[in-house]
């Protein structure tokens, strides 16, 4: 804590605690989480114009903790030295008492924050992403303090941070592998040394020269989209011919920067650490590689040996044990990186003519490179090296293959930016709210890195692989490869949308097409998604979109700046079944298209009112269903997990439902005092609606007051003293004691998991209530969830008769589950029922709400696993013994599931068609289940089953079958792969 924050009143220690405590950074909560959020925003605003900064005058800070007034050094003698520098105005202190930690003196930090078990990483991130902002924003709020003498000391603020990095390398959970990529973010991003150049800061000196010569744009593109070292003498000749005299000595400083960077100084770094090291064969090894990385090595050889040499030191850092030694190794990590980036950037400048299996040789060692930078782990690397080695081995391979394998490599850019989203989404979710640019952060990072040659580099691949089966991606009007991922397929038109503050609080069009940060839980129904990240491929949202043939792309960092220029536009989303995607302005030429769709097979929620039972009112315990009493009872999910408690018995926790009986019983009690029952007050409603379809306004405003008063109503409602005798003697028998466990209350309605709609996640789960007045509660509010805004607007357009929706309510002992996920018994891209595709996280309800989660392909004959992303959620829900979730940090590890647990959800998959027979679709046809999982302790516990169901319609529409269509009939052609592209 700085010093001169060392002694707080007890109201501001207060403050300064709960400013401390986690809080879970999204951007569908930036609004609610973070306090103060728009005044704060405006006090930044007004700090970046102000002379002072953040700071209200200039002191001397004196280690026994006194302050003085600016006059000849105060600090000596019995006060034991101390620092000058510029001491924080009432608003930056206020902010960082709000747990804003703006306006760092880094000569103030105490490396005591930053070890131990206390270890403040959401004050590290801040400070980090803050030290961007200020190389990112011409000083960002110290923009006049850089003027203001004596606010900031350099020497002081160098040698802090020294002592900070020095200390967090003395503590070994530093070297722990999944704090990699912070501990060298935290050597690159603090003053370690005053003259450094970065690729950041010659993109940053590019931008304020163009700011000041609209004719250096063209230039300035060029060095912000495909550096090479070219570009400083074409900056000079720029200058020479064409640059503006009052700038002279801007171009002159850009050009000397490019130069810098772009010399090499891995070499002496390499020497400097083989000085350091006691190992006497790590320092052989590295004099050997600095003398391959001597003047006039080819760029080949460049990216080669820095790559390699990038990857080893990652491999050495946790033996290097003295802090020293450890800092000279992430420093020359950093060196090498920067020559990496270098000689990578001039081999894209000369792509052109080389061989495919080159340029998978260069994948492989831009992977090296980026493993060496810390953006993936060693399981991403090896399942690269493995597709790289599979594809390289043979003298050519077919369209298909070539296709797959390069639709894998092409995760590695999602890859980075999700691992970075890991450890700094927190602190740049909270700067968000107070500077724009914040969101540049974890882009710019990764531009200035080896990714921008291995983007390159699979890019022109892909574009290869789509030429050769005659199909492209298409970005208005723009032929690309690789940077738009599907996830699934559909066609439609409608306005372009993204909100502005992520979607707290956003007004959504269903009709339009969002532009999100990622696939948020919550959504309403939408016409697309576009999704900046995938998060969990096997998200409740995920499932329904698929469902409902809502087509949802994941857009890389490349192509989000023509996205966005675009918002508020129509445009058309179209995306096949094999992933092929357009993105493309509306017009005239779509109506046709449109109209020669034809209705798309359109889905109908019909419930089976001949099987429904709404006589039986008796709470039914799980051990008592079975999967026939889907519809009849119980919602799917009870009968579902009836029938997995008869086949799997204690591996299903505990539970009962209440049946539709009990709430259509409810019912029967009138809307309001002498008037109709509600029942028959609903019916009335749902025919006054009808009449008003085609006044889309006034149909809005009578569905919000109808849904409203009928929430109200279920939500005060008195269920009676017999319900209540019921559910106390039901929680009693099923779990004990009040209050000595906790349940999960969740809403099973009689409209979701029909053939053709699934519903997932539309309708409430209260987790982990504790204490019988709480569970009651809960049931009021699961019995209303069916009839909120979001649910009953993905349901409604497709509903016959929607009186007769009917909620039961599951009660199940939560499972304290230290993982958690879904399997679905298929690819879920190909459909192939000879895998299965699993996501998930650490904690409880792992990616069923979005998270960003682990997803793994598992060929179910050989069990031969298919690495295709890490969980980088940055905090897992775990159940709290007061009630509810209580979110903590997650741990970072490359792997959530072990082999031994990932064959027990294999063994699981291959049973489900003999144990299961009920999973079936529309036509009685078998088809993949959708089920829920959860791990403790190594053990498996099953918590859900459901029909794994997409849309007919997005698979038999005419459009997108014609995009498909040249890979039907070129997938089997065989490109040859000593042979160049025709780029």
């Amino acid at each position: 804590m700085p010093r001169f924050l060392r002694a707080p009143t007890p109201s501001l220690a207060l403050a300064l605690l709960i400013a401390a405590l986690p809080l879970v950074a999204s951007a569908a909560s930036e609004r609610t989480a973070y306090p103060n959020a728009e005044r704060y925003a405006a006090w930044v605003r007004e700090m970046k114009r102000s002379p002072k900064g953040p700071f209200e005058r200039i002191r001397w800070f004196c280690n026994d903790g006194t302050v003085h007034p600016p006059k000849p050094y105060p600090c000596g003698g019995e006060r034991g030295g101390g620092i000058q520098h510029g001491e924080w105005n009432e608003r930056v202190k206020a902010m960082r008492r709000d747990g804003y930690y703006v306006g760092t003196v880094v000569a103030e930090l105490e490396p005591a924050d930053f070890t131990g078990a206390g270890v403040d990483l959401d004050q590290l991130g801040q400070v980090l992403v803050e030290q961007f902002l200020r190389a990112a924003d011409e000083g960002w709020i110290f923009r006049g303090a850089r003027t203001y003498r004596g606010a900031l000391q350099a020497e002081d603020e160098e040698a802090t941070a020294h002592q900070v990095l020095l200390a967090m390398l003395a503590d070994p959970a530093w070297r722990d592998p999944a704090r990699f990529l912070l501990i060298r973010e935290t050597a690159r991003l603090l003053p370690l040394q005053s003259d450094a150049v970065s690729a950041l800061g010659v993109r940053q000196l590019a931008v304020v020269i163009a700011d000041q010569d609209s004719a250096f744009a063209d230039l300035r593109a060029k060095i912000h989209g495909f550096p090479d070292a070219g570009d400083a003498d074409r900056v000079r000749e720029y200058a020479q011919r064409r640059g503006k005299p009052a700038l002279s000595a801007d171009y002159a400083k850009l050009a000397d920067d490019i130069d810098r960077m772009y010399a090499s100084q891995a070499a002496p770094a390499l020497l400097r650490l083989a000085d350091a090291t006691q190992d006497v064969a790590f320092a052989r090894n590295l004099r050997e590689g600095a003398k391959l990385l001597a003047p006039g090595t080819s760029d080949v050889q460049r990216v080669k040996i820095a790559s390699r040499a990038m990857s080893q030191l990652r491999t050495r850092f946790p033996e290097e044990q003295r802090p020293e030694a450890a800092l000279l190794l992430l420093q020359t990590s950093l060196e090498l990186e920067r020559e990496a980036y270098a000689g990578g950037n001039d081999l894209v400048a000369r792509l052109a003519g080389s061989a495919r299996r080159e340029r998978l040789e260069w994948l492989g060692e831009g992977t090296s490179a980026l493993y060496g930078a810390g953006f993936i782990t060693q399981r991403h690397r090896e399942g690269v090296v493995d597709v790289l080695k599979r594809l390289v081995r043979n003298q050519s391979v077919s369209v298909d293959e070539y296709r797959e394998q390069l639709r894998y490599l092409s995760r590695m850019p999602e890859w980075c930016s999700r691992w970075m989203e890991f450890h700094f989404s927190e602190a740049t979710g909270r700067f968000a709210v107070l500077e724009p640019k914040t969101h540049l952060f974890s882009q710019d990072r990764l531009r200035g890195s080896p990714l921008l040659f291995y983007g390159a580099v699979v890019d022109s691949l892909v574009r290869d692989a789509n030429r050769e089966a005659g199909i492209e991606h298409e970005l208005f009007g723009r032929k690309v490869g690789a940077g738009l991922r599907a996830l699934n397929p559909g066609l439609v038109r409608g306005r372009l949308y993204e909100p502005a503050e992520g979607t707290a609080g956003t007004s959504f069009d269903r009709g339009g097409i969002f532009l999100l940060p990622e696939t948020v839980s919550d959504l309403p129904p939408v016409a697309g998604i576009l999704t900046r990240g995938e998060g969990s491929s096997l998200s409740h949202v995920q499932l329904l979109a698929r469902n409902m043939g809502i087509p949802n792309v994941v857009v890389g960092d490349v192509h989000l700046d023509p996205v966005r220029s675009r918002a508020g536009q129509r445009v058309v989303l179209a995306v096949s079944p094999n992933g092929v995607v357009q993105l493309a302005a509306d017009g005239a030429r779509w109506d046709q298209i449109f109209g020669q769709e034809g209705p798309a097979a359109d889905l109908v929620i019909r419930p089976d009112l001949q099987k429904l039972d709404l006589s039986t009112t008796d709470f039914v315990s799980l051990s008592a269903l079975r999967s026939t009493d889907s519809g009849r009872t119980s919602g799917p999910k009870g009968a579902n997990l009836g029938e997995l408690k008869h086949a799997f018995g204690e591996q299903v926790p505990n539970g009962f439902v209440i049946p539709f009986g009990a709430f259509r019983k409810l019912l029967d009690q009138p809307i309001e005092p002498r008037g109709p029952s509600v029942f028959e007050w609903m019916k009335q409603q749902y025919a006054a609606l009808a009449r008003l379809e085609g006044q889309p306004a006034a149909h809005e405003a009578a569905v919000r007051q109808f849904l409203e008063r009928l929430r109200a109503w279920i939500q005060n409602v008195d269920p009676g003293a017999g319900f209540e005798s019921n559910l106390r003697r039901s929680l009693d028998e099923h779990f004990g004691a009040d209050g000595g466990y906790g349940v999960f209350v969740r809403s099973d309605t009689n409209v979701e998991d029909l053939p053709g709609f699934t519903g997932a996640g539309l309708n409430l789960t209260v987790a982990n209530v504790v204490g019988y007045q709480n569970v009651l509660d809960a049931i009021r509010q699961v019995w209303a969830s069916p009839f909120t805004e979001r649910a009953f607007g993905w349901r409604q357009d497709k509903m016959e008769q929607p009186e007769y929706v009917f909620p039961a309510v599951v009660i199940q002992l939560a499972f304290p589950s230290e993982k958690s996920g879904v399997m679905v018994t298929a690819d879920v891209d190909s459909g192939s029922m000879e895998y299965a595709t699993v996501a998930v996280n650490e904690g409880v309800g792992g990616a069923v709400d979005g998270q960003a989660a682990e997803s793994l392909r598992i060929h179910l004959k050989s069990g031969r696993v298919d690495f295709l992303a890490q969980a980088t959620a940055p905090r897992r829900p775990v159940l709290s013994e007061r009630g509810g979730v209580d979110r903590i940090p997650a741990s970072g590890a490359d792997a959530v599931l072990t082999p031994r647990e990932i064959d027990q959800l294999v063994r699981l998959a291959r049973s489900v068609p003999q144990r299961f027979p009920g999973v079936r679709g529309e036509t009685g046809q078998p088809v993949p289940a959708d089920i829920e999982f959860a791990f403790k302790d190594g053990h498996l516990t099953l918590l859900q089953m459901r029909p794994f169901v997409e849309s007919k319609g997005a698979r038999s529409s005419r459009y997108l079958a014609e995009l498909d269509a040249s890979l039907r009939q070129k997938g089997q052609k065989h490109v040859r792969l000593d042979q160049a592209p025709k780029d």
